[in-house]
């Protein structure tokens, strides 16, 4: 898993979606919408590209802005902007623990369980078990019994409802390249990302 950038340490649990937050809905499309949240006032803008058919709902890409990010530099987009590949979400470590990172911004940082080689004790407000495992890591939500499993490189590879229908994604190396829905034909539920061959940031 790799170690958490410090312009990520330093907004965690100030981005996305917050726990609890009020937030400033400032609708613009019926693809693009965008919110303030009150109390750190950050502006998140999100932009629904497509839709992937889901058996208990559909999983949306697109990709997501956090003004208050301190990502300053292209990774596979633009500065300040993030993959949102449904509620796929990424793992790094810290020193103190284990660090989630949404799609759409938001963090978490799990702490280990003193004693144990595998528990992590979720942050205040966050309803979500992260266990390491054989080959990575698990993460289960407590109210929606969604888990999501990492490998070992802290990449979500799946997501899986509480019926066991997993979306799954694959990797070029740090890339999401492919995410595979859970309902309809394969070509229908498949969706393919590519990059490009200057920056490398998504097409």
């Amino acid at each position: 898993v790799p170690v958490t950038t410090p312009a990520a340490e330093a907004t965690i649990g100030q981005l996305g979606a917050r726990p609890g937050a009020t937030r400033l809905p400032l609708p613009v499309s019926d693809t693009v919408n965008a919110s303030v949240d009150v109390g750190t006032g950050n502006l998140s803008v999100s932009i629904n590209a497509l839709s992937l058919p889901g058996v208990n709902g559909d999983a949306s890409l697109g990709i997501v802005y956090n003004s208050r990010s301190g990502q300053t530099t292209p990774t596979n987009v633009h500065p300040r902007w993030t993959l949102a590949l449904g509620s796929a979400g990424a793992l790094s470590t810290t020193a103190t623990g284990v660090l989630f990172t949404s799609g759409d911004g938001y963090s978490a940082l799990f702490t280990p369980v003193q004693g144990s080689a595998t528990a992590f004790t979720p942050p205040a407000g966050v309803k979500a078990d992260l266990v390491k495992t054989s080959t990575g890591y698990t993460l289960t939500s407590r109210t929606t019994a969604e888990v999501q499993t990492f490998d070992a490189d802290g990449k979500a590879v799946s997501v899986a409802d509480r019926n066991g229908n997993k979306t799954t994604l694959a990797y070029t190396g740090t890339r999401p390249t492919t995410i595979v829905g859970t309902r309809g034909s394969t070509a229908a539920r498949t969706a393919t990302l590519s990059y490009g061959s200057g920056a490398g940031m998504l097409d």
